[in-house]
């Protein structure tokens, strides 16, 4: 902060009144130039919470659980101390109750280049993993969260001071300075041990939230005055007139979020299939990309999108699903079960509807009643598992729910499609 005893800094900023008294006693000869200026993120933060909404629906957590991941960087971080953790969170939680939301440290994108870190995350990214660009779109994950998991970062202290049920995967007291807020947040959350399964824990992080409240008055002490501050503070030392319009501190819009829905969807999973006592149908997927040889879910289908990477999991899957825009999609369908001996299911997804047909020839169509209310690449799923209990496709009723969710069945003529001639 000094050069031969002088500040460097014409203006020292900071976010709170407390700051300036450890700088008078860290650093005297710095005091005078130390400015309170609050902080412009977290009022931008503050500023954004009322579109919640509407960024949980582009992350795809409508009625589904948000957990968001931050990392910073080197190698007391999240993904210093466990790199293996994005798969081990896939793995644990079933892609249709949880979205998985990873925000990494700019750092990390620019020390190992864009390229390498989509490269390194592309099979989690199959498996559903959101990964938000260093840019655009943290706050609003941030905000859309419904759990955060992090470290010693500035995003973990952010999510903790704005009352997010905050876990702690790594925490470097050495690195953290006593009586800061970052401090505060890694005496207050509770922390992972290496390997633990997650979502027990996730009670202890909700119970804790309501302790945050201290986080959230260190993290400044002029909230929402930190764009009228600083813009005051510039055209003081540019000597300046400061404009007479009010500074903007705009919402983050979805800038950086999933653009296409269902953009999480696992495009290889273990499907469980069940039928209710009711006759509705419940599905419960896990990304087969992160699981171990020899771990697939009890009782449960492989589900594989047509373009997966993975020829292998292409040759096995008991269920093939057609994601893009086909001509002639029933023939493709018949094409896909054809070259599949081992395939009973077949299915092309367009909207909130999927078009079904079987190793027999039938075909399905089968709609959800709400726009965005499941996604429609289970229906397939819930047909597998329809006739795995024994029950003939044409049993299947006109009105009924997958996952809780309405759906109307309608039944499609194919016979010319038989036999895949």
């Amino acid at each position: 902060m000094l050069y031969e005893g002088r500040p460097i800094a014409s203006a020292l900023v900071l976010s709170h009144e407390q700051q300036r008294i450890q700088l008078a006693e860290a650093v005297p000869e710095a005091a005078d130039s130390a400015v309170v200026a609050g902080d412009a993120c977290y009022d931008r933060l503050r500023a954004s919470l009322p579109w919640r909404p509407a960024y949980r629906r582009a992350l795809g957590a409508d009625g589904r659980t948000l957990l968001v991941v931050s990392s910073t960087w080197w190698t007391e971080s999240v993904l210093g101390r466990a790199p293996q953790l994005f798969a081990e969170l896939l793995a644990e939680f079933p892609a249709d109750e949880f979205r998985i939301a990873a925000i990494l440290h700019p750092n990390i994108w620019y020390g190992h280049g864009s390229s390498e870190v989509r490269r390194m995350l592309a099979p989690h990214e199959r498996s559903g993993l959101v990964v938000v660009p260093p840019e655009f779109g943290w706050r609003a994950a941030l905000i859309a969260a419904d759990y955060v998991l992090g470290d010693h970062g500035s995003v973990t202290t952010y999510g903790a001071a704005l009352g997010q049920p905050t876990l702690l995967a790594a925490f470097p007291e050495s690195e953290v300075a006593p009586g800061s807020v970052v401090d505060m947040v890694g005496r207050t959350a509770p922390r992972l041990s290496g390997g633990e399964p997650v979502r027990p824990r996730l009670d202890d992080a909700a119970r804790t939230a309501g302790k945050f409240g201290a986080i959230n008055e260190l993290v400044t002490s002029c909230p929402d005055e930190a764009a009228d501050r600083l813009r005051r503070l510039c055209y003081e030392m540019l000597r300046l007139p400061e404009p007479a319009t009010e500074p903007p501190v705009p919402p983050d819009d979805l800038t950086g979020l999933p653009a296409r829905p269902w953009s999480w969807r696992p495009t290889a999973a273990y499907a469980q299939a069940e039928v209710l006592a009711d006759g509705s149908l419940r599905v419960r997927r896990f990304a087969a990309e992160m699981l171990r040889a020899g771990e697939s879910p009890a009782d449960s289908h492989l589900v594989v999108t047509a373009n997966h990477p993975g020829r292998r999991l292409r040759g096995i899957a008991d269920v093939v699903v057609l994601t893009e825009d086909w001509p002639d999609v029933e023939q493709c369908l018949a094409e896909a079960l054809a070259g599949r001996p081992g395939a009973r299911v077949a299915a092309a997804v367009a909207g909130d509807s999927c078009l079904v047909r079987t190793s027999t020839g039938e075909t399905v169509r089968i709609t959800a009643a709400r726009p965005g209310s499941c996604d429609p690449a289970c229906f397939a799923s819930a047909v597998h598992g329809w006739l795995a209990a024994g029950n003939r496709l044409g049993e299947l009723a006109q009105q009924t729910a997958v996952n809780g969710a309405p759906v109307t069945v309608s039944y499609v003529v194919a016979d010319r499609y038989r036999n895949g001639t």
